[in-house]
């Protein structure tokens, strides 16, 4: 079992780290052992992990060939295997509302600033640090971008991410999925913002 005060190297990703991103966002979204699953669900996510790591790597590899400018992957690996990534996380130009309203409003004001998704830490590595340390590292890379902000979103039942994010200085910047929370029972989503 790994040490809880290890240290990880935050890197930019290669085209060789795809297939390691893609277990890692596949196992983290799909088989994920902090959700409750019937055995029927676990059974059908056996049957098509497959399919959906292979989908998730072609995405990647697509984004990695595209080559934007303001597009990065980042990835944490231990010193007992440098090669080998164990969390991961992309940040991306995006459109989110100028002002941070609660309720629901169409038309909004929409601008582009960088925004982090598919953080995912791979489940033997969690609740060590990491992805506060990809974050910081996050942060860093859309500085030499020339910003000053920094978006996502979470859940609004994801407590230990939400928990995770506000110890490091994000704040509530408006909120998404009313409709979805009141109609079908799913959580909200919350976009955050740092500013730094």
């Amino acid at each position: 079992m790994p040490s809880p005060s290890s240290s990880f190297t935050i890197r930019q990703a290669s085209s060789r780290d795809v297939g390691y991103v893609s277990d890692i966002l596949t196992e983290s979204f799909y088989r994920s052992t902090d959700r409750q699953v019937n055995f029927l669900q676990r059974c059908f996510t056996d049957l098509v992990y497959p399919i959906l790591r292979y989908g998730i790597m072609l995405d990647l590899s697509g984004r990695f060939g595209d080559k934007t400018p303001c597009y990065a992957c980042l990835v944490a690996t231990h010193p007992a295997n440098k090669f080998q990534a164990i969390a991961s996380l992309e940040i991306c130009m995006r459109y989110v509302p100028v002002k941070p309203y609660r309720e629901f409003w169409l038309g909004r004001e929409m601008q582009q600033y960088p925004y982090v998704f598919n953080l995912a830490v791979h489940p033997q590595w969690r609740r060590r640090g990491v992805a506060k340390q990809l974050l910081l590292a996050a942060e860093q890379t859309v500085k030499q971008w020339g910003f000053s902000r920094l978006y996502m979103h979470v859940l609004e039942d994801n407590h230990p991410a939400r928990h995770l994010y506000d110890r490091i200085g994000y704040r509530q910047h408006s909120q998404e999925g009313i409709v979805n929370y009141w109609l079908m029972g799913r959580p909200k989503k919350l976009l955050l913002q740092k500013k730094f």
